[in-house]
């Protein structure tokens, strides 16, 4: 149905829940097992009757001894039994206990009234096809009770078809709120659906057969004929049932948003001993995770009905939740509009057979509370999902002849005296027990799905009149004591702050002397803590987000929850934004707009659906404030959900080109060397051109860097005449490409191209350029470039790959000796020595054999020249002495503050420095075992050769 608050009604709802707690504190609990018969006799209308005579067998005839108080009606010698009954007036229990106490009396037990098997196989032709009655073993049941004609049941919904043979026999006056003064005739087919699995006329030759088969059932129609209605009206239709005498309200009928007008009216109908039972909703798989129990059915005060599967398993399709109380059978054959009949599903088919059950229950115990049909209800399902209580299926599957038969259990949770025996607490829903003794305590565990307030609604069940007696509330997270309340009123609220996971409450007595037994109601209700982004709830509060792509989690905590976003983008781009949900309680409604200008209202799809822009034609973001605001939209004014959401920013920056117009090359930006362009490839078939002029040959390394990815990137180099010279594509997938060129001086152009339109970034070209000296691009500028250059273009040095000399790298032994021998010519006379290390093949063979021929440099005592090792200071010093001839000088005294006298170079130090070849660094030092670079050498050489 799709509900609108009538705020016109609103004005009722602190009245009737003020009503309703005054009802409810201090009403005194009915004891079922003081109203139920305690014998297995029934009735004309499925009570039980108390029993008119006893059997009493001895276990030895011969014993046999005189009853004094007793009528003797018939005795069966065969079995040794006799018929007995007590003299008129006599107290019955009194008398029974006395007979079961006499020695050789083996039983008494009550006479059982017996009738035919025919009464509960009625003779609707149709029954066969009605297999869930077999599910739910209504047939059991119904040799105990199958009508119910001293209450009245209200079915709150389409209407129900009027003249339907088999239903206008069990039909009372009701009330059409659709079209009011109208009969409540139904016009939609649903309602008539939903009567007949409730209270189809039984043993009528008609059709088939409601689990009542003699009921009192009113139609109040408070849909439409689509099947929609208004919370008001739904409000209305329980209050009209409640006023004229219904006992059971049936809602076949739900919405997602927590009403609190509804639970009002849910809590004033239980406050009046009106038992609310609806039906928990068929989204499950439709929504998935998403899926929650609708409203009513999700309220404590209302007993929630899923669907079961033919084969007793969870119905996939039925709506999952904590406030899931038990399950029926999805699929039934019922009534249908016209006075056919037809095979319907759902939740709503489900929910009759509950109330169904719940009206047999009163028919036995006409003193229970709606609370204890409630719990007799749960005790009596049979288990088919989860051990114990779960989501999908509550307390189990209804059992209509166990609902009947089972003992009623005052306190179903024990035992629950420890915290290892804690009782599984679901939220949203109530529970009834009791402390029997001082000592007792009750332990339940509820799971908290995310950080929030607990609240433990506390009603203590005393007579009128009689005081409670004080009882303590712990509260426990994990190990640890979180509080302590006392509850020293009969109806109190206590919150608790509480984290995402395991909570435990403990009652107790505050007394453990207390003797006294105190029955008690508790209601467990949640609400999520505010989100990580509140205050937000205006625009003007609107919590700052970066201008980037980004998810954000929140939730709607109060009632009328906005939560407002501002965000500043400083570049233009296409906004996608996508809102989902983790349940169908939120209807996502999101809106955005730049600042200054109207709102964009997107709000396309229904409850718990994803909203999100059209992916085909994103919102253009231009630069400035925006804002964004998200919502419940199942209302204006929603109620707080316990659930969150996900906003997502999908934010794509588009990008203008600071070089366009330039898709000519006589448009060409002019580039400056070593310096970054930014551009992007924006339509297709665009061309971004570049100029570079080189003023004399040099090594031109260029690089595109941030190519996007998906995209492929191509340079294409033309000389001042447009021919091409070179063309070079990026590798897919890769996002840069590099290119390295040797050009001769002159202007040179640049055409970049993609392989498809980009600007939601940029790509970034630069063209490094090494100036070639000498043929080398890494000695410009360097402070030896004068000296590397003399002695390449006398052939003295020469350099590397990628025509680099690399001045700072060190200098080998078989280097500095070539260096020699290019430099000062052929060697004098002297014998050459042959080294291990050192083959004919060696590059520098001839080079080393000169120069250790001519004493310039000597080997190692192990035959070893080591000509890949890194010459020091002091060696480069030493070979150049002996090259240039000069002999070395004993110092008396050290030639640098760093070298003693006593070091092996001191001599030919000390001669270099004095003839001006050397000078050392700063502080007169000289770093002997420093290694010696490429430069030094080279401009060590250079100077000899000037």
């Amino acid at each position: 149905m799709g509900p609108k608050t009538d705020a016109r009604r609103r004005g009722a709802r602190a009245l009737l829940f003020l009503l309703a707690l005054l009802l409810l504190q201090g009403a005194a609990l009915p004891n079922p097992a003081a109203h139920a018969p305690s014998y297995g006799q029934a009735g004309h209308d499925g009570a039980e009757e108390e029993p008119k005579s006893w059997l009493l067998k001895w276990s030895d005839p011969s014993k046999e001894t005189e009853l004094s108080g007793t009528q003797v009606l018939h005795r069966q010698l065969e079995t040794a039994v006799m018929v007995v009954r007590p003299e008129p007036g006599s107290d019955v229990e009194l008398w029974l206990n006395r007979l079961r106490e006499l020695p050789g009396v083996e039983y008494v037990h009550p006479n059982g009234r017996v009738r035919m098997l025919s009464a509960a196989a009625p003779n609707d032709p149709d029954l066969p096809k009605q297999r869930y009655l077999d599910q739910i073993d209504a047939k059991n049941a119904w040799e105990i009770a199958h009508d119910h004609t001293g209450i009245t049941i209200a079915l709150v919904d389409t209407g129900i078809d009027m003249e339907h043979p088999d239903l206008k026999g069990n039909l009372v006056s009701g009330t059409n709120l659709v079209r009011p003064g109208r009969s409540p005739q139904d016009d939609n087919g649903h309602g008539t659906s939903v009567a007949g699995v409730l209270a189809a006329v039984g043993n009528n030759g008609e059709g088939v057969s409601g689990i009542l088969w003699n009921a009192k059932l009113m139609p109040v129609k408070a849909l439409d004929a689509d099947g929609f209605g208004d919370e008001q009206r739904l409000g209305e239709g329980i209050l009209y049932a409640v006023r004229n005498g219904a006992k059971i309200v049936l809602l076949s009928v739900g919405l997602y948003r927590n009403s609190p007008y509804m639970r009002d009216i849910a809590e004033y109908a239980e406050s009046k001993g009106v038992l609310l039972v609806a039906a928990t909703g068929n989204d499950g798989l439709k929504y998935g995770s998403k899926a929650a129990v609708k409203y009513p059915a999700g309220y404590p005060s209302v007993l929630a009905v899923g669907g079961a599967t033919a084969d007793n398993k969870p119905e996939p399709r039925s709506n999952p939740g904590s406030e899931v109380d038990i399950v029926a059978p999805w699929n039934v054959y019922t009534t249908a509009l016209g006075g056919g009949y037809k095979k319907e599903e759902g939740t709503s088919m489900a929910a009759p057979q509950a109330a169904a059950v719940a009206a047999l229950i009163w028919a036995k115990y006409p003193s229970l509370k709606p609370f204890q049909i409630r719990a007799l209800i749960r005790q009596s399902a049979k288990d088919i999902g989860g051990k114990g209580w779960d989501s999908a299926t509550g307390y189990g599957l209804l059992q209509a002849d166990k609902a009947l038969t089972a003992d009623y259990k005052p306190d179903a949770a024990e035992p629950n005296d420890s915290r290892a025996a804690a009782y599984h607490f679901p939220l949203h829903t109530r529970l009834s027990g009791q402390l029997a003794t001082g000592k007792d305590k009750d332990w339940f565990v509820i799971d908290i799905p995310f950080d929030g307030t607990l609240s433990m609604k506390f009603q203590g069940l005393t007579s009128p009149g009689k005081p409670l007696p004080p009882v303590r509330m712990t509260h426990y997270a994990g190990s640890r004591t979180r509080g302590t309340q006392d509850m020293k009123i009969g109806n109190k609220t206590v919150d608790w702050e509480v984290s995402k996971g395991k909570n435990y409450i403990e009652l107790q007595f505050d007394d453990t002397k207390h003797s006294g037994v105190l029955p008690y109601l508790l209601t467990a209700d949640f609400q999520i803590a505010p989100d990580a982004y509140e205050v937000n709830d205006k625009n003007y509060e609107a919590y700052t987000l970066t201008p980037n792509s980004q998810s954000v989690t929140g939730n709607f905590h109060q009632t009328g929850d906005r939560d407002w976003f501002a965000v500043t983008f400083k570049q233009g781009g296409k906004l996608h934004l996508k809102l989902e949900t983790d349940s169908v309680r939120i209807d996502p409604g999101l809106a955005i707009g730049k600042a200054g200008e109207q709102i964009l209202e997107i709000d396309k799809r229904g409850d718990g659906a994803t909203e999100l822009t059209d992916e085909s034609s994103p919102i253009t973001i231009t630069p400035g404030k925006y804002f964004i605001r998200v919502h419940n939209a199942s209302a204006s004014e929603a109620s707080p959900v316990v659930a969150t959401y996900k906003l997502t920013l999908d934010y794509l920056t588009v990008y203008d080109d600071p070089n366009e117009p330039n898709d000519k090359s006589y448009e060409a930006t002019a580039v400056r060397a070593d310096t970054e362009y930014v551009g992007v490839i924006d339509k297709a078939k665009d061309e971004d051109w570049f100029q570079l002029r080189l003023t004399q040959e040099s090594i031109v390394s260029m690089r595109l860097n941030d190519i996007p990815g998906q995209v492929t990137m191509t340079m294409h180099s033309f000389d001042k005449t447009q021919k091409s010279l070179f063309k070079v594509t990026s590798v897919n997938g890769k996002t840069s490409l590099v290119t390295n060129r040797k050009l001769s001086q002159g202007n040179y152009y640049v055409k970049v191209t993609a392989s498809k339109p980009f600007h939601h970034q940029y790509y970034r070209f630069q063209a490094n350029v090494d100036p070639l000296i000498s043929g080398f691009r890494d000695i410009s500028g360097h402070w030896a470039k004068q000296a590397i250059s003399g002695l390449a273009d006398q052939g003295v040095v020469s350099g590397y790959g990628e025509y680099r000399f690399e001045p700072g790298r060190g200098i080998t032994r078989a280097e500095a000796v070539t260096i020699l021998i290019r430099a000062f010519g052929e060697p004098g006379s002297g014998t050459a020595a042959v080294f291990k290390d050192v083959s004919d093949s060696h590059w520098a063979y001839g080079s080393i054999a000169k120069a250790v021929k001519a004493g310039w440099v000597n080997g190692y005592p192990n035959n070893t020249f080591a000509p890949d090792r890194l010459i020091i200071r002091a060696e480069m010093s030493a070979m150049f002495g002996a090259a240039m001839g000069l002999k070395g000088v004993s110092p008396d005294q050290p030639p640098f503050a760093d070298v003693k006298v006593d070091h092996w170079a001191a001599p030919m130090l000390m001669k270099l420095k004095h003839s001006g070849w050397i000078t050392g660094y700063p502080g007169n030092k000289f770093q002997p075992q420093q290694t010696a670079s490429r430069a030094e050498f080279s401009a060590l050489i250079y100077r000899a050769l000037k």
